[in-house]
């Protein structure tokens, strides 16, 4: 996350502890388009959708304006493929305030440039996927020197000391064993890292899935191992709490029950209507439809993906953990 002040925190811990109450979701992903310039293995996504229904960017504006969500992610597919991706920013961005914008992206059409323009428009955080410490992320997400291009930008936009970079893994049977390369990698780019979990409710690939039980003792290893870097050198966000739940999610065979989709999280497609998750597509026109259509009766568990691990906490938890990072990050740009 990038750095914030004592005064933000307190404007993010009050709008947190108000939609809480109100039902009001905590966090969403607006997915301004679903085309892709990667074809990642782990993903559903991939290649260009011609004649793509696109929302216009005031459509985005007013959704914000309406789910008061703490945190906005602009994601995809890769968002740089939408040419007003700028101007959807510009939209939702409300200087002083919430939401937290955060830009995810492969990266791969990110330069300086980018990076300083979007900043100045309002882009409070990156998230940069990051599938394995070497050029192996390349042949996974179907793009020749990618890597290379991470190994020379990261480092760039890190000396710009905004504390704004932070690399996304998906953690999944044929990573287990780079985690620990993955997480010294926040070091090696002076960022941070977070981790998320692969779901084959995407894809319906359950070959990729951590099963058995070697795979599930190699798992508990490195999450031991991520929890023990964490303390050391606060560069992994992701909380200890959240990371012992991905080790249940995959132990309880890719499920995690109670899912809040709807109250504490939900999608927005690239046509401007809301869903519960990526992997829910029953598309809806409004909150308040999607939680008596679709909440209130839900009974799927079949992810545990970052952004509901971490808004689908109990409130003290919540205050907790944001305490937690937020300490993180003052520790983290002290030492810069």
């Amino acid at each position: 996350m990038a750095d914030i002040d004592y005064s933000t925190a307190f404007r993010l811990a009050s709008q947190g502890i108000y939609n809480v109450l109100y039902k009001k979701p905590l966090a969403i992903s607006l997915e301004i388009t679903h085309s892709c310039n990667c074809n990642c293995q782990h993903c559903d996504k991939g290649g260009i959708i011609p004649d793509e229904e696109l929302a216009p960017p005031e459509r985005f504006g007013a959704l914000v304006r309406e789910l008061q969500p703490l945190f906005a992610q602009i994601s995809g597919g890769e968002p740089f493929l939408r040419s007003d991706v700028y101007d959807i920013i510009k939209e939702i961005k409300v200087w002083g305030r919430p939401p937290h914008i955060v830009f995810v992206t492969n990266a791969q059409f990110l330069t300086r440039e980018k990076y300083i323009e979007l900043k100045e428009i309002g882009v409070d955080e990156f998230s940069i996927s990051l599938d394995y410490p070497d050029q192996r992320h390349d042949k996974n997400r179907g793009v020749r020197g990618l890597y290379k291009h991470l190994n020379d930008l990261i480092p760039q936009l890190a000396n710009y000391h905004n504390n704004d970079i932070t690399l996304i893994s998906v953690i999944r049977k044929e990573n287990i064993d780079d985690l620990p390369a993955l997480a010294e990698h926040a070091i090696k780019w002076d960022v941070a890292i977070n981790f998320s979990t692969y779901t084959p409710l995407r894809t319906g690939d359950y070959t990729k899935s951590i099963v058995t039980k070697e795979e599930l003792r190699r798992l508990r290893k490195q999450i031991d191992h991520l929890i023990a870097f964490k303390r050391k050198t606060g560069r992994v966000f992701t909380t200890e709490t959240v990371l012992n739940r991905y080790y249940d999610f995959f132990a309880n065979g890719s499920y995690m029950p109670n899912c809040r989709a709807g109250y504490r999280s939900l999608v927005v497609n690239p046509d401007g209507r809301l869903v519960p998750c990526a992997m829910q597509n029953k598309p809806f026109q409004n909150q308040a439809d999607l939680i008596d259509n679709f909440s209130k009766t839900n009974t799927c568990g079949g992810c545990y993906v970052s952004m509901r691990a971490n808004t689908e906490k109990s409130t003290g938890l919540l205050l907790k953990d944001g305490l937690s990072v937020f300490r993180q990050k003052q520790h983290l740009a002290r030492g810069r």
